[in-house]
């Protein structure tokens, strides 16, 4: 074990992490080999774990059990070394912020505001968003925008953030995977605005988020006015359906049109026999 100092706009922070080899230096440098994989698995709503190619994993947006949705989070996932959240609901914070007991190892460090941060060879950077409307008014629309930088690649996942803007959009930069709220209700965004995000940052791949999962859920009125993803992603170009949760990415082909990445939910993942709340 040892510290890795933490940058934020607020304050120094240290945070103890287990470091597997030599952290990256440098402020204008993608961190991790460009050579080898970056793996990307989705556990299901907003939650990814996202692997470095020196097996560094860190976790983003997970969920509560039960709130609001109609499945519980997994109990079996393997440690993770840091876990994002971009905002203390708990469909994205897992119940950390209420002080609940999380399904997460007590050594993983938990990342909640805008600032630096190094995990061995991922780089993080959190953006200072704000919370789509109506929503997040009783913490003030807080929203971080993380961006993780490993294997040569900037990932970018805006939690519950508004419409783009010129000053996030300018702080965001390059992006080459986006991970954005999408759905029939448009519940978070509406498909206009997720358009906006798609042209303005122009990813190589966007993969949607945040949407219902039926086969999850045993009441077809909840989680209320959050829509499914079919109608959207049938009217979208150039998608690629995965018939897993699990995808490795070494290289990107700059030739090829930007294309939606649609993933299947983590089979760990399974209806709950609880009630959601």
């Amino acid at each position: 074990m040892r510290s890795v100092s933490v940058a934020s706009p607020a304050r120094a922070v240290t945070l103890v992490l287990t470091v597997l080899a030599g952290a990256c230096g440098g402020d204008h440098t993608t961190a991790g080999n460009p050579d080898s994989g970056v793996t990307i698995e989705y556990i299901a709503h907003a939650c990814f774990r996202i692997t470095s190619p020196g097996g560094t994993v860190l976790m983003v947006d997970p969920y509560e059990s039960r709130w609001w949705l109609g499945y519980d989070f997994p109990s079996d996932l393997p440690p993770v070394e840091g876990v994002l959240i971009s905002h203390p609901h708990p469909d994205h914070d897992g119940g950390y912020t209420a002080g609940k007991d999380v399904l997460w190892s007590a050594e993983a460090a938990v990342v909640t505001d805008p600032g630096r941060y190094q995990f061995d060879d991922i780089r993080v950077t959190g953006i200072r968003g704000q919370h789509a409307a109506p929503y997040g008014e009783e913490f003030g629309r807080k929203n971080t925008i993380w961006i993780i930088e490993t294997g040569g690649l900037r990932i970018v996942h805006i939690g519950d953030n508004a419409p783009l803007t010129d000053e996030v959009a300018e702080e965001i930069g390059h992006v080459d995977i986006l991970m954005i709220p999408v759905d029939d209700l448009e519940h978070i965004l509406s498909h206009e605005d997720v358009e906006v995000y798609r042209e303005r940052l122009d990813p190589a791949f966007v993969i949607p988020m945040h949407y219902r999962h039926p086969d999850l859920e045993a009441d077809p009125d909840s989680p209320s006015a959050l829509g499914g993803i079919d109608g959207w992603l049938a009217r979208q170009e150039h998608v690629e359906r995965l018939d897993t949760n699990i995808w490795t990415i070494d290289t990107l082909n700059p030739d090829e049109p930007q294309t939606v990445l649609f993933f299947e939910h983590s089979p760990r993942v399974v209806p709950s026999t609880g009630v959601a709340r």
